[in-house]
């Protein structure tokens, strides 16, 4: 549901806001006073190209914020796909500057016009303007009728889109195998060798680390055995200067003849022996380190040509031995589903004519369904466009069959709606007939058939009273009204009928300040709406008008 609305800059509105209640909102006003604004302004938030000439004069940029209720799981799975969090509450806004730029958020998040069209489809549907409306889409129409099929469809097209998902894991399971015999060879022969050089290589998880860490020491030869030759000169002493060892030697004797006359120093005694030991076997250790620090020339250019190799295979195979091991990992399988190419391809082949066969003839199904029902819907409009004044409008829904190369997970069909509304004018596509008001009351009857299975929250219609007036005006509310109570509506109308059904009534008017003219809108009170119908009915306002207005608004409220 659309909760409220916010246009700045938007011709002549400066600084507006609207917030909307749930079933039908209506939006009246005199010719001229800036309704078409809103319907613009709207239409911004559904991806529409940007008309720079839609900015206010002397000002640099125009916005649309718009803030969404909804719970729709299409909704709110693109959200997730596009980056968001799942958020029932959803902000939408764009921005119009007459630099050119263009800015889309949604929460926040910056979005393209194309990722703005899809999250806004489902959320509202715009009727006066050809490009918004899902329902000329192929797709849209078919899911329509789909849904007013019911249970039986459902069931019947989740059956189809089984085994069609299926069908397509298959085949393209079989396009893998889709060369020619040399071709075939010459993968098995690459596969082969890049096995083969692999396994003869052999390279163990942690070796790179072992083969660096060597080649660190061939390179600092020099450098460690002087470092250790000092150190061990530091155990051992050097010249006149007495080492590590010689001093904790002398300590030891010093401290045993102190104990002599002083028992209770015998713990630091045996400490300070357990030091000498201790020191004593590092010193041995440095000095084998020392001897030990001979590399041969062989095992050295051995290690620098491992590494070459390391490197070779790392260009050609992965980042280090982990991806290059699964690399062959891999590989090892490609050779293998290659050498078993025929038997695979046999048996594949089988599954598949299966399960064409069994596709086809629930596809089969799944179109006779759709084939008896639409007959119903087709019946179920005309009676509806019938009420709406469009007695000589014809609507028929064209089937088209496809096969299981050019069908998709919805079955077999493709339609489309045909539509004619005039008496002797042939049916034809539906964007390519109806006017803004033709297509409107179209919408409102298709809505009103579905309004308990449709799932698009918010409906816009602008122009649908377009030549009506009398019996069929109350019709016309009365359908508006009824289809509000399972969706939000905002309705653009110049009926007092239609005015009189509003939950919520918006009145919209112009003013001038300052030699500037500005559009301003106002929720009306009962006492308000009452004037507005009256004038709506009569131009002028007058007793006989407002009584009128008085009952048409009790009338509203009791439907």
């Amino acid at each position: 549901m659309l909760q409220s609305l916010t246009i700045k800059n938007i011709a002549l509105i400066d600084n507006l806001t609207i917030e909307l209640g749930d079933g039908l909102n209506v939006l009246t006003g005199e010719t001229g006073a800036g309704k078409s604004l809103i319907i613009d302004s709207l239409s911004l938030l559904l991806g529409e190209k940007a008309d720079r000439g839609l900015i206010s004069y002397g000002e640099t940029f125009a916005s649309v914020e718009a803030v969404f209720y909804t719970e729709l799981d299409e909704v709110l799975d693109k959200l997730e796909e596009f980056g968001g969090e799942r958020e029932n509450t959803i902000i939408i806004y764009r921005k119009l500057s007459l630099d050119g730029k263009n800015e889309c958020r949604v929460n926040g998040k910056a979005y393209t016009l194309s990722m703005l069209k899809v999250i806004t489809a489902p959320l509202m549907d715009l009727h006066g303007q050809f490009e918004h409306q899902e329902i000329l889409k192929e797709t849209s129409q078919l899911k329509t009728l789909d849904a007013f099929g019911g249970e039986k469809i459902k069931q019947a097209k989740l059956e189809y889109k089984e085994l069609f998902l299926r069908l397509k894991e298959i085949n393209k399971k079989l396009s893998i195998y889709n060369f020619d015999s040399r071709d075939r060879e010459k993968l098995l022969d690459l596969y082969k060798y890049q096995i083969n050089e692999i396994e003869e290589a052999n390279f163990r998880d942690g070796e790179e680390e072992e083969l660096k860490e060597f080649r660190m020491k061939v390179l600092n030869q020099e450098k460690i055995a002087m470092s250790l030759s000092r150190i061990c000169g530091m155990f051992d002493g050097a010249g006149e200067a007495m080492g590590i060892m010689d001093m904790l030697k002398r300590c030891d004797y010093e401290f045993s003849e102190v104990l002599k006359f002083l028992p209770s120093g015998e713990e630091l005694a045996n400490r300070i022996s357990s030091a000498k030991y201790e020191l004593q076997d590092i010193a041995e250790s440095v000095q084998t380190l020392k001897d030990d620090l001979t590399f041969d020339e062989f095992e050295a250019d051995a290690n620098e040509k491992r590494l070459d190799l390391l490197s070779s295979l790392k260009k050609k195979y992965g980042s280090d031995i982990k991806e290059i091991n699964t690399y062959l990992d891999n590989i090892k399988c490609e050779y293998d589903k290659i050498v078993n190419s025929t038997e695979i391809i046999e048996k594949l082949n089988s599954e598949k004519t299966q399960i064409t066969l069994i596709l086809r003839e629930k596809a089969a199904i799944l179109s006779n369904l759709r084939r008896n029902i639409a007959s119903n819907f087709e019946e179920s409009v005309m009676g509806e466009l019938s009420d709406l004044s469009m007695k000589n409008a014809k609507f028929k829904i064209d089937f088209e069959a496809l096969n299981e190369d050019t069908a998709d997970e919805t079955g077999f069909d493709r339609i489309e709606f045909m539509f004619s509304a005039n008496a002797g004018q042939p049916l034809k596509p539906l964007n390519k007939v109806a006017s803004g008001g033709e297509m409107s009351r179209f919408m409102l009857s298709v809505k009103n058939i579905t309004a308990d299975i449709d799932r698009v929250d918010t409906m816009i219609f602008d122009e649908i009273d377009s030549g009506i007036s009398g019996d069929t005006a109350n019709v016309l509310a009365e359908k508006l009204a009824s289809t509000s109570r399972a969706h939000q509506i905002i309705c653009v109308t110049h009926l007092a009928q239609v005015a009189s059904f509003g939950k919520s009534h918006y009145y919209i008017s112009k003013f001038t300040e300052n030699e500037k003219t500005r559009t301003t809108l106002k929720l009306l009170n009962d006492d308000e709406r009452v004037k507005e119908i009256a004038r709506i009915i009569g131009g002028s306002i007058s007793d006989f008008s407002l009584s009128h207005a008085k009952l048409m608004l009790e009338n509203g409220k009791k439907f």
